[in-house]
């Protein structure tokens, strides 16, 4: 009997092993992902003349121009994020300071950095509505130049000015959205935009302090572009 229980293991043969599968990492795809890219143009209609002097105001500037928005989703309905945009407006007209055959040009650039909050609410199983409001920084450039004929060749008067200030920058949006496919949309919005950048372009010239101070700039405005999330 102690012969035979000692003999057991030869007599059983090989122990079997069974090896487990490896468990299977599930593939993240850009759908699962809360990050997204929005790039856009937009265009905005100016609500003030950009220029005033004392004998009233210079045309209103609209601009046109492109943003890029980084937009962090936090739930299904709740998202932050951080837009960089650049607009540029262009104007020329006469007859608005009493000189003989005046002529005015002006171009403006601005930046603006802002971040913000947005809301989002799904209407339909590809169709969504969204609000959102942001604060940052922007930075306006007006360049102007200024061209009369005045009464005889001394009296002809013509300059060239520009100027740069910052100013705070808000903004609010009310869009809507269509999913192409899971990792990409069409978006349309109205924007309402403002700043407070305050430029002087009579800083350094004194002939142009009576009118080289800008209005705060107020803009509606709409926007399109594609959004892919990564």
């Amino acid at each position: 009997m102690i012969a035979f229980a000692l003999g057991m293991p030869c007599l059983a043969g090989q122990p079997v092993t069974t090896i487990a599968p490896a468990p299977v990492k599930p593939v993240r795809t850009c759908a699962d992902s809360p990050w997204s890219m929005e790039v856009g143009a937009n265009y905005n209609f100016a609500m003030r003349d950009l220029l005033k002097h004392s004998q009233g105001s210079c045309k209103s500037v609209d601009t046109m121009g492109g943003e890029l928005t980084l937009v962090h989703r936090n739930s299904e309905r709740d998202s932050m994020y951080v837009r960089l945009g650049y607009a540029y407006g262009g104007e020329s007209h006469g007859g608005s300071y009493g000189w003989r055959n005046d002529n005015v040009k002006l171009n403006t650039h601005t930046f603006a950095l802002t971040t913000g909050y947005r809301y989002t609410r799904a209407l339909t199983e590809r169709t969504s509505m969204y609000m959102g409001a942001g604060i940052g920084v922007a930075n306006q450039s007006i360049k102007t130049k200024f061209t009369a004929d005045g009464f005889d060749r001394e009296r002809d008067f013509s300059y060239k000015a520009h100027d740069a200030a910052w100013g705070f920058a808000v903004e609010a949006e009310v869009g809507l959205r269509y999913q192409l496919c899971p990792c990409w949309d069409v978006f349309a919005a109205y924007r309402f935009t403002a700043n407070t950048a305050k430029s002087s372009l009579g800083r350094d010239d004194a002939r142009l302090t009576d009118f080289g101070r800008n209005h705060r700039q107020f803009f509606h405005g709409i926007t399109a572009g594609v959004a892919f999330k990564f």
